[in-house]
């Protein structure tokens, strides 16, 4: 009957009222006809003229926003639950009718205008408060590196003041070694050049002395015999003119037998200096055949150094014809051994000359394994001369394979110099497909260095293209040496090269060895570049190895920026993973500063993310309650400025009971920056929700759990704003509540006597 006596007392509603008006209308007045109270009181009660208040209720006038906010907020204090899709359903009918009205209209579009940009302006602000955050710790960190580096600056310049005498004297010491070096280079250079000639000379001595000795073992057997007197080696000699190769086997056979081992092996030697090739392969082929190998092995080195490169070329066919494939190496091990870079490059074109390409390559590569690099270049130089190209790249190769990555720059500078441009590019190709990580790191460092940088790049590209074991140890290598930016080049790469199981392999790699930064970088990169079909594949792939795709998330999560964090989390969210979701967004509310935290929420508002809706932050904070994500969540949404989704938090967080207010706001203060605090504003806010909404037995309940939570300067504020809404109802509620376990001194039970106890 009140209500049917209220709605008698509304002014009727307009007639020929445009359709915006008149269906805003009809919403206000069932809001208003929730307070209970006649236009006159309201009008009493805001201050207004109850004809205004008439005029707005039947559609006569479009009211302002504010009087419409007030008319809500009464009747949220009274104790009616209207819900956030209720208000803001009431705000499009209200913007509606304001349209219906041109200035009206013009006024609702500047009004709109100044709401974007008042976001726009939060925003900013929220950036702002992060890079402030973010500045104090590096400004904090600086300031201890700063110390750091001076102390150390203190301790150098006493340990140089302790030291100086003693640098002074090893200075002098080294200047000695150094011209002392420089001396031994000089002594060494002509030894070896001595050394050369030596050899030879050497082996034409010890033929001599095989010789003379062998005579004088001839002449003590042959002295008593009167009958012969032709000596021995006078017989050797006419053997080694005249002899056929059966004779020839028959008298080193002899000689053995005889123990006359050194003038057998002196036979050989002579033969294979002065026959025809033919023969002498002839001879070595029966040697072997009669078991008589260390006569023939004897005879190889010394033939190689007296006959010429022709001889030598046209022996290793003679010898492989007869299947002697031993013997064909040992004529090319001694020909790298004491032929010049001349002969070699010449024994080379025969042997290819005529066809036997294999042992050209063997002997070319094993040449610029063992010489010198200058000898190597020289080598090289004749072959391009004779137009032998094809066996250059063999040469390379081999020599990529085992050289040292100094010799490697050496001849890559050489040929560089003499204008063989495309030959260092083959020779870093060959490195960088075969040698360790840690060598191909230091090549590209001395390539750079010597101003190769063409070759560097070669290098480093093509060495990308090898197994992931190769890349891991690869990144590693380049982040010893402080090439962080090639690292990542060589990740991001990676990533956006491999198919899905070589992602997998180099993410649970990387971490498995301890590179969790660099597992961390390639995990955000597979996550921002991988197709969304093929992202579940991926995570699920990396759920079946150690420690699976939580953890890794988490880690990630925790070295992205916000911008790479909300990238992850968008990737995730339109991949359909909302379990990986959860974890992006709740380890960077957790983990991660307010600031930054701020930032990643308002880049998912900016993207339309479910998990900012409104209707998701509610459920979010009732599942949650008053644990540390939700305090976390709150202060982010303060940071980050999104007010609106703030208030739709605290009010689903000031609907529990009034310990879990309590132990939120604990959490609060504990989470909060200290030197730039939000939970005052925050506190302040929630406490005015509460009360909209909370009765006078609630607000006492909640005043008490606040001083048991020591929050005393919370509940004060409850305790001045609750007094000025509510007067003596409160302030008594709050005084029986509090004195509820007191003994009262004037009343009847505190002077009562306690009964005796029964006997």
């Amino acid at each position: 009957m009140e209500r049917t006596a209220q709605e008698s007392r509304l002014a009727a509603l307009k007639k020929d009222l445009p359709p915006e008006k008149r269906a805003f209308a009809e919403d206000l007045r069932k809001v208003f006809l929730v307070l209970e109270v006649s236009v006159r009181r309201y009008a009493a009660r805001r201050i207004m003229d109850a004809s205004t208040v008439t005029r707005y209720l039947s559609g006569d006038r479009v009211p302002p926003w504010d009087f419409v906010a007030a008319v809500i907020a009464d009747a949220r204090e009274g104790g009616v639950a209207l819900t956030f899709e209720t208000e803001a359903a009431l705000r499009d009918l209200h913007r509606a009718a304001q349209k219906s009205n041109r200035r009206d209209s013009e006024k609702q579009a500047l009004q709109d205008q100044l709401a974007e940009v008042d976001e726009e302006s939060r925003r900013i602000r929220a950036r702002q408060r992060a890079l402030e955050e973010a500045l104090l710790d590096r400004q904090k960190r600086l300031a201890e590196a700063q110390s750091r580096c001076h102390s150390l600056v203190l301790e150098l310049e006493g340990q140089w003041l302790t030291h100086r005498a003693e640098v002074d004297l090893w200075q002098g010491e080294y200047d000695e070694l150094r011209s002392e070096c420089e001396d031994l280079q000089e002594q060494v250079v002509f030894l070896q050049e001595a050394l050369a000639v030596a050899r030879a000379e050497q082996v034409a001595a010890e033929d001599q002395c095989v010789r003379l000795e062998a005579q004088l073992e001839q002449l003590q057997e042959l002295r008593g015999d009167d009958q012969s007197r032709l000596s021995l080696m006078a017989a050797l000699d006419a053997t080694d003119r005249t002899a056929s190769v059966p004779e020839l086997i028959a008298v080193v056979s002899d000689l053995e037998s005889r123990t006359q081992r050194a003038m057998a092996s002196e036979l050989v030697t002579s033969v294979s200096r002065s026959r025809e090739v033919r023969e002498v392969a002839a001879l070595l082929s029966a040697l072997h055949g009669a078991g008589l190998h260390a006569h023939a092995e004897s005879a190889l080195p010394a033939m190689v150094m007296m006959r010429p490169v022709e001889d030598t070329a046209a022996m290793a066919l003679e010898l492989r014809a007869v299947g002697l494939e031993e013997y064909v190496v040992m004529v090319l091990r001694a020909s790298i051994e004491l032929h010049t870079p001349h002969d070699l490059a010449a024994l080379v074109s025969c042997l290819h000359g005529a066809g036997q390409h294999e042992y050209a390559k063997s002997l070319v590569g094993a040449a610029c394994v063992a010489r010198p690099v200058v000898e190597v270049a020289a080598v090289l130089s004749r072959l391009r001369d004779q137009g032998l190209d094809s066996l250059l790249s063999a040469a390379l190769d081999a020599m990529a394979g085992q050289r040292a990555v100094g010799d490697i720059v050496a001849l890559s500078q050489a040929m560089h110099d003499v204008g063989w441009h495309h030959l260092p590019g083959v020779l870093a190709s060959s490195v960088a497909g075969r040698r360790p990580a840690t060598d191909v790191a230091e090549l590209i460092e001395e390539l750079a260095r010597c101003g190769l940088e063409r070759e560097a790049d070669v290098v480093f590209l093509s060495t990308q293209s090898r197994r992931v074991e190769h890349l891991i140890a690869l990144v590693s290598a380049l982040q010893s040496t402080n090439k962080h930016a090639a690292a990542a080049s060589v990740l991001f790469r990676a990533i956006t090269t491999r198919p899905l199981a070589d992602i997998t392999a180099l993410i649970t790699d990387l971490h498995a060895t301890g590179r969790h930064q660099q597992a961390s970088d390639a995990l955000i990169t597979a996550l921002r570049t991988v197709d969304t079909g093929d992202l579940t594949d991926q995570l699920g792939s990396l759920d079946k190895t150690y420690p699976g795709s939580h953890t890794l998330l988490e880690g990630a999560t925790r070295q992205a920026s916000p911008e790479e964090a909300a990238g992850m989390f968008l990737a995730l969210e339109a991949s359909a993973l909302p379990h990986h979701a959860d974890i992006v967004f709740e380890c960077t509310l957790r983990e991660r500063p307010t600031g930054h935290a701020g930032i990643f929420l308002n880049l998912l508002r900016g993207s339309q993310s479910h998990y900012t809706s409104i209707l998701a932050l509610r459920e979010r904070a009732r599942a949650d309650q008053a644990t540390a994500v939700t305090a976390s969540l709150i202060l982010a949404l303060t940071s980050g400025e999104l007010l609106f989704e703030l208030d739709a938090v605290l009010d689903s967080a000031i609907e529990n009971e009034a310990a879990d207010i309590a132990m939120l706001l604990r959490q609060l203060r504990k989470l909060d920056n200290p030197k730039m605090p939000l939970v005052g504003a925050i506190a302040r806010r929630m406490l005015n929700g509460t009360l909209r909404v909370r009765t006078v037995s609630e607000h006492v309940s909640l005043v008490m759990a606040l001083e048991t939570a020591e929050l005393t300067e919370h509940s004060s504020d409850l305790v001045a704003a609750a007094t000025a809404l509510y007067a003596r109802q409160f302030t008594d509620a709050l005084k029986k509540e509090r004195t509820k376990h007191e003994q009262k001194i004037l009343s009847r039970a505190f002077w009562r006597k306690t009964p005796a106890a029964a006997k």
